[in-house]
């Protein structure tokens, strides 16, 4: 038995477990999966790279959204006084046109209506004489005027023959 006093401690083990677990080491080392394995974690660290990449750009975007959402409020106050002068201004100049227009403006219109009252006129004296003579060449028909005496007293007027079948 050692002595139990003694600094260096021994202890006897079985040395084919270890060789095996050597060898083991040793293969795995020489084989294809460590650059497969190497391979996989460098895709793995540029894939978390690129996310990385992706996020930063994301918050870059949403600051400038944010910066550009502030700017609205200012430049919706200076719409709306802008829309509000606009609107004035429609109704200032809907004010003056309701005022009546002076004379000088009216006058070829009533000019055209006095040229269009005295047309009506004539026409409409035209219209009477013409009932006047009809009323008249109508009572001389009813007391039997003959129709030669008819017609030398209107000789503007001819009459047609009518045919009977």
């Amino acid at each position: 038995m050692p002595d139990e006093r003694s600094d260096d401690a021994y202890e006897i083990i079985p040395v084919t477990p270890l060789k095996r677990m050597e060898k083991r080491l040793d293969a795995i080392e020489s084989s294809s999966a460590v650059p497969q394995l190497q391979s996989l974690i460098n895709q793995i660290i540029e894939l978390i790279r690129s996310n990385q990449k992706i996020v930063n750009d994301v918050i870059q975007a949403n600051v400038e959204l944010r910066n550009e959402l502030a700017k609205m409020p200012g430049k919706i106050d200076e719409m709306t006084s802008l829309m509000k002068n606009f609107i004035s201004l429609i109704e200032a100049a809907g004010k003056e046109e309701m005022t009546t227009p002076g004379p000088e403006l009216m006058r070829p219109v009533t000019d055209e209506l006095k040229k269009m009252v005295e047309q009506n006129q004539r026409i409409l004296e035209t219209n009477q004489s013409m009932i006047d003579k009809l009323d008249v060449m109508g009572r001389k028909m009813k007391r039997g005027t003959p129709v030669s005496e008819l017609l030398s007293s209107y000789p503007s007027v001819r009459m047609k023959r009518e045919t009977r079948q």
